[in-house]
């Protein structure tokens, strides 16, 4: 009989670029980083392992320090694991580190705190364009920035994200405005975040921003009135930066 160890909660941070995945999560006939990481750790362990992720990311979103856990029995020593794991997955999916972590651990429900950036191009910019939104059309920078105060606090963000869920309160602890030439940068921290929550701050800002949607609306619709549907900016410029514990 095969002898095993005893059992370890293991914390990979991974990055990956999301173009060619329909999200972190497991869809039928759906290419997906939970299903490669599976896939990997299947071969690598000779047995079907469940990861756990710290978010479902949306199709085409990406990420560069997006923590996911997983347990095992395995010998294999902490340090080996992510050089073994990165030996079977595709270039665009890097586990850039293990850890062991208490066996309570769970990369999504012990989760205080993600940052999301979100990148927008003024223009066009062949060389940028997986990763970011190009956006040809005139934009006030001031008013851009100055509209990012309203989402602050804690609010109820049904009306800026799809989802089934009753309760969409939620808490933005920061958000910045970062502007480098052609380029703007939104980096957006909270305690949690809804589907397509961020990609629709991220649009009805831009909307305010080129004189499309008033203060007004955005603050009725936190309040939760009536509202026309927010513009939802495209998944490639969104990527999760860091996740807090």
């Amino acid at each position: 009989m095969k002898k095993t160890a005893p059992q370890r909660n293991i914390c990979l941070t991974i990055e990956f670029d999301g173009t060619n995945y329909h999200g972190w999560q497991i869809q039928p006939n759906r290419r997906t980083v939970q299903g490669e990481l599976q896939n990997a750790l299947r071969q690598l362990f000779g047995t079907a392992t469940e990861i756990y992720g710290c978010s479902r990311t949306d199709a085409g979103v990406s990420a560069r320090n997006y923590r996911a856990n997983f347990f095992t029995s395995s010998y294999l020593p902490t340090e080996k694991i992510a050089p073994a794991l990165n030996f079977y997955l595709p270039r665009d999916i890097f586990v850039k580190s293990a850890q062991a972590v208490p066996l309570q651990f769970h990369a999504r429900y012990s989760a205080r705190a993600k940052t999301y950036s979100y990148t927008i191009v003024l223009n066009r910019s062949p060389l940028r364009s997986r990763h970011a939104w190009e956006y040809p059309y005139p934009l006030n920078l001031e008013r851009l920035k100055s509209v990012a105060r309203l989402f602050l606090g804690k609010h109820d963000y049904n009306p800026f994200c799809h989802t089934k869920e009753p309760n969409g309160i939620c808490q933005i602890t920061s958000i910045r405005v970062k502007t480098s030439k052609d380029q703007i940068t939104i980096l957006i921290q909270g305690n949690r975040f809804l589907y397509k929550m961020v990609r629709r701050i991220v649009g009805a800002m831009v909307a305010y921003a080129s004189g499309r949607l008033t203060r007004q609306q955005i603050r009725a619709a936190l309040a939760g009135k009536k509202h026309r549907p927010f513009l939802t900016a495209p998944a490639n410029g969104l990527i999760l930066e860091s996740v807090r514990y």
